[in-house]
């Protein structure tokens, strides 16, 4: 436990990174949204945010800030196709605490004969869905774009980001469509989801946004895992462990 500024003792709380909601690349400028980890209750809120376009500073924020808004100008001065805005939270110390996470997109070319390039996807984190008793644990994210006829949607872990892919081809002139993950995650894990788009017509590179993702970790508590399922806590729980009999098994997976 830990001494607050009152005097009274205050459960200790942990630094995460933010989770970051949405990116939407429109225009020449692009808006990133985020919060504070709301699955955790021991979140704690950063002392101010730094905002870093590909590596380099940016802005610093109020702490209760939860968007930016990047002028195109700035994007422009990049002098690069792939853009990675990292959204730090900072906390005092000897040295600094930094927690960061990245929203990458890549720019659009010029018209080409005529032919618009596919628009950079907008992404926005729709849920993450912790493991239950009867479900797994999973992302949803939904996606927008205009004018592409191809497109895929690859994602994995932080270590292997590539290891899954689904095609996304649009269905005559529906450009947008949401995503759950079909494949089971790790608990306290990151993923990384990359939406790729092309108009094959304008050019064969891929326009992308790729957002990470942390999974919440697993529960310990077999009551907590119980509210979670929705099953009820004041019954024994050998009709919900199942024939292997192992309380740790049917909770961590």
């Amino acid at each position: 436990m830990a001494l607050s500024r009152r005097g009274q003792y205050a459960s200790a709380m942990t630094r995460r990174p933010p989770s970051i909601l949405g990116g939407a690349p429109s225009g020449t400028d692009v808006e990133i949204r985020w919060e504070v980890d709301s699955f955790f209750g021991d979140s704690e809120a950063p002392e101010k945010i730094l905002i870093e376009l590909n590596g380099l500073p940016h802005a610093e924020l109020d702490a209760d800030e939860t968007s930016v808004t990047i002028p195109g100008v700035a994007v422009t001065a990049l002098g690069t196709q792939l853009v990675a805005v990292g959204v730090i939270f900072w906390w005092s110390g000897s040295p600094p605490d930094e927690q960061q996470s990245v929203f990458t997109f890549t720019i659009a070319g010029p018209v080409q004969g005529g032919v618009y390039p596919a628009a950079p996807p907008q992404l926005n984190l729709v849920r993450v869905a912790p493991r239950t008793s009867t479900t797994p644990a999973s992302i949803t994210i939904a996606w927008k774009s205009n004018n592409y006829n191809d497109g895929n949607i690859v994602w994995g872990p932080e270590s292997t980001p590539t290891a899954f892919r689904r095609s996304i081809r649009p269905r005559g002139e529906v450009y947008s469509g949401e995503f759950t993950t079909d494949a089971a995650l790790t608990p306290g894990a990151r993923y990384v989801l990359r939406v790729e788009v092309r108009n094959t017509l304008h050019s064969p590179g891929w326009i992308a946004s790729t957002i990470t993702v942390a999974v919440p970790a697993a529960l310990w508590s077999v009551r907590g895992f119980l509210q979670l399922s929705g099953k009820p806590v004041d019954r024994g729980i050998a009709a919900f462990v199942g024939p292997s009999r192992s309380v740790r098994t049917w909770i961590r997976g």
